[in-house]
C-alpha cells in the first residue's frame, strides 16, 4: 500500500531527505549564455558609443551599464559554477571576458573563490560567507552595503591573500594596480568624465542590483546555514513569473542554482518543476515576489490559485494528471460483489482534483509485491464536488479484489488526477435528447453525466438503457429508481431474468426500439465488443468507453531502428526503439522515465501525447477523436515508431 509522503520538516537543524535529481547537465556549451553574452556585448557597445561619440543623456546610458553590470554577472556567475560548457578552457573563458564589465579592478579566480566561499558558508556570519554584507546591520545601511558589496569582497579577499595561491593573488594585485593606473592616465588625458559616466557610475548602480537582486533577497531573514538545512538557506520567489523570471534572468529561483550549481539558469524553471513535490516535502523555503513567506501547503494552494488549472466545459483538464496520496475517507457496499469508494481531497488539492462529468481516476498501489494501476470512473456528479468511484469486482482480477477485501477507510492510496474526454459540453439554455447504453460497470460514468447534465441543462432529456445479468447485480438500483422522473427514462435489460421486462441482452435492434428520436448524442459504455457492435449501427455523435479492451495489432509496414525524444515534465530523454518492438509507453518505463498511464489498453487516455516530429501508429484508439489524431496526439501505450526519428511531448 502506499504511504504518504514524509511532511515539510520544520525551520530546525533536523537533517533532511536526500537531494532530487534535477533532471539537467552541464550542456556541450549553453547556446542560450553565449548569447547572453554577446547581446550584453552589443548593449555595452551602444552605451559607449552614447557616452563618447554620441551625446546621449545619462538618463540613457546610465541604465543601460548598469543593465550591462547585471547581465554580464549573469554570464560570469555561470562560469563560476562551471555551467557555460563541459570544456572547461571555453567555460573559464567567458568567465575571464566577462569579467572587465562587472568588475574590471580584479580577476575572474579571485571572484570564483569568493562566490564559492558564499555556497560553501551560506548564511554563516559575514566574515565567513562574504555576502552577508548585503544582509548585515540596520535597514537604513542596507542600501549602502548593496552599493559597496565589490569593495567588501576586495577586504574580504585581502584578509585571506596569504592563503591563496600566488598563482591568483599576484595577478589579482597587479590587476588592480594596472587598472587604477589606466583610469589615472585617462583621467589627466582629459577623459574623467567618460570613465565615471561610462563605468564608474553605470557600475555602481549594477553592483546595487546584483547585491539585492541575488544575495538579499534570496538570503536576507533566512537562519539556516547551507550545512544545516540547505533548502531553508536560500529562497525561491513566486508570483509575477511572466515578466520576473526572463527580467532577472531566473534568479528567483535562486533556491535552485544553490541546491545544484551546474545547472544553467535557463534551466532552473524546468529544474523545479521536475522535482517540485520533493522540494516541498523537504520543506524548501518559499516567498512571493513581495515578500510573503509560503510553507509548502500555502503554496500549493496559491499555485493553484494563481494559475487557471480548472478544466473547461466539455475538455479534461489541462493539466497534465500526476498522483497524489490521498486517503479513504468510506468504504460501502453497493452489490454483493462491488463497492463505493470516497477519497478525501486536502483543500490545497481541491483545484487538482476538481472533475468533469465523465472523467475518471486512476488508483495505484502494491498489490502482493507487483506495483498495479487501475482507473475507475467518477460517479458523483460534478456539483456534488466528492471524488467517489464504485469498484465491482472482476472474477481473477487482483486489484479489484484487493479494493473490495482488503482496502479499509483510513487507508492511503495514490490517486491520479482526473482524466478523461467522455463528455459533451452543457449549455444551460440547451433543449437536447441524450441516449445512454451500458452494461454492468460501464453505469459508473453515466451516474455522473446523466445526473450533471440533467441539473445544468433543465430542458434536456435522458433515457438509459441498462443491461444486466438480475437485479441484484444491477449497479446503483436504488439511486437510478430515485433519479427516475420525465426527463430521465430507465430501460432495465436482464439477461438472467427470464420473466424480466426486458430479458435478455441489449442489441441495436432493441436499442432502435428504445430510444427517442432526434438523439443529439449517444453514449456508449461497456465491453469492447457491445460498444463496438451498437456504435457501428448509429448515426450521428456518439461517445464511448471502453472498459475492457482486447489485443489488437496494427498494420505496420516498416521495421526500422528509430531514435526517439521524449518531453516529460519540461524534461527531454532519447532513446532508441525498434517499430516491431515494445510500444513508446513500455519504452520509455524501462529508461527509468515516469509517464503518465493507466490502462495501458487505448481505452482512457491517460498516456497521450502529441507527437512533434516523425509518426507513430497506434495499435488500437478507443478515445482520440479524428481532429486529435490529425494534430498529431497519439496513445503511447498503443504507439510505434515508423520513422528514424520521432519527438513526443507528454507535456503538449
Amino acid at each position: 500500500m502506499s504511504q504518504t509522503s514524509p511532511p515539510g520538516l520544520a525551520p530546525s537543524r533536523q537533517p533532511v531527505l536526500g537531494l532530487p535529481d534535477p533532471g539537467e547537465r552541464v550542456p556541450t556549451l549553453a547556446v542560450p549564455t553565449v548569447a547572453l553574452y554577446f547581446l550584453t556585448l552589443a548593449l555595452f557597445a551602444g552605451e559607449a558609443y552614447g557616452v563618447i561619440a554620441g551625446g546621449w543623456s545619462h538618463w540613457l546610458t546610465v541604465p543601460m551599464g548598469a543593465a550591462v553590470t547585471f547581465l554580464m554577472f549573469s554570464v560570469l556567475h555561470e562560469s563560476t559554477h562551471h555551467a557555460i560548457s563541459t570544456n572547461t578552457r571555453i567555460n573559464d573563458a567567458f568567465g575571464h571576458v566577462s569579467m572587465p564589465f562587472v568588475a574590471a579592478y580584479t580577476i575572474f579566480p579571485m571572484l570564483k573563490f569568493i562566490h564559492i566561499e558564499h555556497h560553501r558558508n551560506t548564511n554563516e556570519p559575514m566574515m565567513v560567507d562574504p555576502d552577508q554584507w548585503t544582509s548585515s546591520g540596520p535597514a537604513w545601511q542596507l542600501p549602502f552595503r548593496w552599493a559597496t558589496l565589490d569593495l567588501w569582497y576586495l577586504v574580504y579577499y585581502l584578509r585571506r591573500i596569504r592563503e591563496r595561491p600566488l598563482t591568483e593573488s599576484v595577478p589579482t594585485v597587479l590587476m588592480f594596480s594596472v587598472v587604477v593606473g589606466v583610469a589615472a592616465l585617462l583621467t589627466a588625458n582629459g577623459h574623467g568624465a567618460d570613465v565615471v559616466w561610462l563605468y564608474l557610475v553605470p557600475q555602481r548602480f549594477g553592483v546595487v542590483l546584483l547585491a539585492w537582486w541575488f544575495d538579499y533577497l534570496p538570503h536576507h531573514g533566512l537562519t539556516m546555514t547551507q550545512r544545516e538545512n540547505k533548502y531553508q538557506a536560500t529562497r525561491v520567489r513566486v508570483g509575477g513569473e511572466s515578466w520576473m523570471t526572463p527580467l532577472f534572468v531566473y534568479q528567483n529561483y535562486h533556491l535552485v542554482h544553490h541546491l545544484h550549481p551546474s545547472v544553467p539558469f535557463y534551466r532552473y524553471v524546468r529544474a523545479w518543476r521536475r522535482n517540485e513535490q520533493a522540494y516541498l516535502d523537504r520543506n524548501a523555503a518559499i516567498s512571493t515576489w513581495f515578500g510573503r513567506s509560503l510553507t509548502p501547503n500555502e503554496y500549493r494552494t496559491w499555485r493553484r490559485l494563481t494559475e487557471d488549472l480548472a478544466p473547461a466545459a466539455g475538455h479534461a483538464s489541462a493539466q497534465r494528471p500526476v498522483f497524489h496520496p490521498l486517503r479513504v475517507s468510506s468504504i460501502e457496499p453497493l452489490t454483493e460483489d462491488s463497492k463505493v469508494v470516497t477519497f478525501d481531497v486536502p483543500t490545497d488539492l481541491a483545484l487538482e482534483y476538481s472533475y468533469i462529468q465523465g472523467q475518471h481516476i486512476t488508483l495505484r498501489a502494491i498489490v502482493h509485491g507487483t506495483d498495479l494501476r487501475r482507473s475507475y470512473s467518477i460517479v458523483s456528479p460534478v456539483s456534488a464536488n466528492t471524488l467517489r468511484i464504485a469498484v465491482k469486482q472482476i472474477p481473477g482480477g487482483v486489484f479489484s479484489s484487493y479494493v473490495n477485501d482488503e482496502l479499509q477507510p483510513g487507508d492511503i492510496l495514490d490517486v491520479m488526477s482526473p482524466t478523461g474526454r467522455f463528455q459533451t459540453a452543457l449549455d444551460a439554455g440547451a433543449r437536447r435528447s441524450y441516449v445512454a447504453v451500458a452494461a454492468g460497470s460501464g453505469i459508473t460514468p453515466l451516474m455522473s453525466i446523466m445526473a450533471t447534465t440533467l441539473e445544468t441543462e433543465p430542458a434536456s432529456t435522458f433515457t438509459l438503457i441498462y443491461g444486466n445479468r438480475t437485479t441484484e447485480t444491477t449497479m446503483f438500483a436504488a439511486e437510478l429508481e430515485a433519479m427516475a422522473d420525465e426527463r430521465l427514462t430507465i430501460h432495465h435489460v436482464l439477461s438472467g431474468t427470464p420473466g424480466a421486462t426486458l430479458p435478455g441482452r441489449i442489441t441495436p435492434e432493441l436499442v432502435r426500439e428504445l430510444a427517442p428520436g432526434g438523439v443529439s448524442a449517444w453514449f456508449l459504455c461497456g465491453p469492447q465488443e457491445l460498444v463496438d457492435t451498437l456504435g457501428a449501427s448509429i448515426d450521428g455523435t456518439v461517445l464511448t468507453e471502453v472498459f475492457h479492451t482486447e489485443p489488437s495489432q496494427a498494420e505496420i509496414t516498416v521495421d526500422i531502428e528509430s531514435t526517439v525524444m521524449v518531453s516529460l515534465d519540461g524534461v527531454e530523454s532519447t532513446f532508441v526503439l525498434r517499430s516491431s518492438g515494445d510500444t513508446i509507453l513500455d519504452a520509455a518505463m524501462q529508461q527509468g522515465l515516469e509517464p503518465p498511464y493507466s490502462c495501458a489498453g487505448g481505452a482512457c487516455g491517460t498516456c497521450r501525447a502529441k507527437v512533434l516530429l516523425g509518426k507513430a501508429v497506434m495499435d488500437q484508439n478507443h478515445v482520440l477523436d479524428d481532429a486529435e489524431i490529425a494534430t498529431g496526439y497519439v496513445l503511447t501505450c498503443q504507439a510505434h515508431p515508423v520513422t528514424e526519428e520521432v519527438r513526443l511531448d507528454y507535456d503538449a
